[in-house]
């Protein structure tokens, strides 16, 4: 009996007797039947644990933060582990509870990276933020192809192309969760610890693979499992393992679905889609069938290039930096805008001084003319001149009509700044971010597009208005991630390259698409980030606010974009973890990289011309 059966039938006397690696449902129904108390939120809790069980996956949170995926690591630590059973249902206990309490104060397990905040289980939420990174490694000696299954493999009577990921004994242990999340991958092929090859198919993308156990038989030469215990959604090799190459199998199998052609590089975890439609931008957001080809060869992921050119020695910095043609040439505009005027369960009290601080920052340390900085806050203080409120309509007519009321060209540098309240909607085909700034939350009946701002249509919204040759947007909002997508670069460079001027086309964001960006919440006598959000406390510290440029890296007095995300990146991310005790890690993208020339994005010390 599952869980959500028993939560409709409610049978008086029912036991459980768990397994040895009980599923979640399997966990949740033994917790239920332990409960004196059994609020109606529980069902929803009841039917989450069905769609797990039936193999799909609703969440729309870093999978860090998911329910079943922390599960998974409460399970595979305690019973794999360290085999402490007591240990496994004080915790999954711990998972329930805490999901409970999100259900019964009105929250989703779906959307919401909920337990982000509880202390008993961040041990299991690094566990899996560092299973991620193995499994970033294990790509590396894998593959990724593309079949192209018959019409009977598919319970959707068509022929379909299927992503299958090949891994060669994984150093992850949740790696069916990586490749199914991250690279949407229908199929996996994985030759275990022992030997064992497993061919497994996503229970929600329905398909069969049993159908494939006599062809792999015959290669073998040995009986492989044909998936009558698993509805043929798995088969796996003799236990004794296979004497065939992973090569040799996926060659077999595209014999059967031919494969399509070798699958796009990706970057190993966080799929970078967004690459080719935000290529033009630079940005830093702080928010038939066919005969079976040659089988291709290991898909690498993408190397992280950043900036093009040659590192420049720092005394040589200084001598550009006092040419007439260097990087002071270029004139520095900005639109900096805080939303303080929320209210209730909305409110926030740190977006009107993190803006600011940064316009400050810009005019009195960057150089930035005051009249070339467009401020926007909707509690403005006595006798502070504001554009107005932020409202989405506001700012997209700034951004539109930027090019009219300026004298910038590509010669000059563009940042956007937002601090305020960020989301992300479910959509027909696709989610997608948005930003949440002054009226959003007035008449949720309007329209998104009028009410909102679409984090990806905002890039597209500066390449339309603002000319510069070099763009900056820092987005200090919640789940600021989706403004791209993806995860961002891992390694980042400090030093200014000879290829400065190109177009320069990055992102930073506040966090990922799961994550909270996180503020002062106390009052003053209590704040540990200067009453700012964590992000914004550390980017005026590391472009210099008080006087020390302590992103500067390299002690050129310029800091680049990199060396400013690496600064941000390696501060949040401690301060976080050590006063909020939850995860916020700001990303770095950079989408100049398929271009032929790709400059930096440059804070420069006492400013530009």
């Amino acid at each position: 009996m599952t869980s959500l059966e028993w939560w409709r039938q409610q049978q008086p006397n029912l036991s459980v007797t768990l397994a040895d690696f009980p599923t979640l449902d399997e966990a949740l129904l033994h917790w239920l039947l332990a409960r004196a108390n059994r609020p109606a939120a529980l069902e929803a809790l009841c039917v989450y644990a069905e769609d797990v069980r039936q193999g799909r996956w609703p969440d729309r949170v870093a999978p860090e933060f998911a329910v079943q995926s922390v599960y998974l690591a409460i399970a595979q630590e305690q019973l794999l582990g360290a085999k402490q059973r007591d240990a496994f249902l004080r915790d999954v206990a711990v998972l329930f509870e805490a999901a409970l309490a999100q259900l019964e104060l009105g929250g989703g397990l779906l959307e919401q990276p909920f337990l982000h905040s509880v202390p008993a289980l961040q041990r299991y939420v690094s566990a899996l933020r560092e299973d991620r990174r193995l499994f970033a490694d294990d790509l590396t000696r894998g593959r990724t192809v593309e079949f192209r299954f018959p019409a009977q493999a598919s319970l959707s009577g068509a022929e379909r192309v299927v992503r299958c990921v090949v891994l060669d004994r994984p150093s992850a242990t949740q790696f069916k969760v990586w490749a199914r999340t991250e690279l949407d991958a229908g199929l996996l092929l994985v030759r275990q610890a022992d030997g064992v090859v497993v061919l497994s198919a996503d229970p929600s993308k329905k398909l069969k693979v049993g159908w494939l156990a006599p062809l792999l038989s015959t290669v073998e030469g040995a009986e492989w499992y044909d998936g009558a215990r698993h509805e043929g959604t798995l088969i796996a090799s003799p236990k004794a393992g296979s004497k065939r190459s992973l090569e040799e199998l996926v060659a077999a199998i595209g014999r059967q679905a031919p494969i399509v052609a070798p699958a796009r590089k990706k970057s190993p975890v966080g799929a970078i889609s967004v690459i080719a439609v935000a290529i033009a931008l630079a940005v830093v957001v702080f928010v038939n069938r066919a005969p079976a080809p040659t089988v291709p060869a290991v898909t690498e992921p993408v190397a992280v290039t950043g900036a093009k050119g040659d590192p420049i020695p720092t005394a040589k910095v200084f001598d550009l930096l006092a040419s007439t043609d260097g990087p002071r040439s270029f004139e520095p505009y900005a639109l900096v805008a805080g939303v303080c005027g929320y209210t209730g369960a909305h409110e926030l009290k740190a977006p009107c001084r993190d803006a600011r601080a940064v316009r400050d920052l810009l005019i009195q340390r960057l150089g930035y003319k005051p009249a070339n900085v467009l401020f926007f806050v909707d509690r403005p203080e006595p006798g502070e001149t504001v554009e107005g409120p932020p409202t989405a309509a506001a700012m997209k007519l700034a951004v539109e009509r930027f090019r009219e009321r300026t004298h910038a060209d590509e010669t000059s540098s563009f940042l956007f700044y937002y601090s305020g309240h960020g989301g992300y909607e479910k959509g027909a085909r696709k989610d997608f971010g948005v930003l949440q700034p002054a009226g959003y939350f007035d008449d949720e009946t309007a329209p998104i597009s009028q009410r909102g701002w679409d984090m990806q249509e905002l890039l597209d919204d500066l390449r339309k208005g603002v000319p510069s040759k070099h763009v900056m947007v820092v987005l200090d909002a919640c789940y600021s991630g989706w403004a791209v997508g993806a995860k961002g670069e891992e390694t980042l460079a400090p030093e200014l390259k000879s290829l400065w001027a190109e177009r320069a086309e990055v992102v930073l964001t506040a966090g990922t698409k799961g994550q909270r960006a996180w503020e002062d919440e106390a009052e003053p006598t209590a704040w540990q980030w200067g009453g700012h959000s964590a992000l914004t406390a550390f980017l005026l510290a590391g472009l210099g606010a008080d006087g020390r440029l302590e992103a500067d890296q390299n002690g050129d007095r310029v800091v680049t974009d990199e060396e400013l995300a690496s600064y941000v990146r390696r501060r949040v991310t401690n301060a976080v973890e050590a006063q909020r005790h939850a995860q916020q890690t700001p990303q770095f993208f950079r989408f100049d990289e398929q271009l032929p020339k790709s400059g930096q994005f440059l804070f420069l010390w006492g400013g530009s011309r």
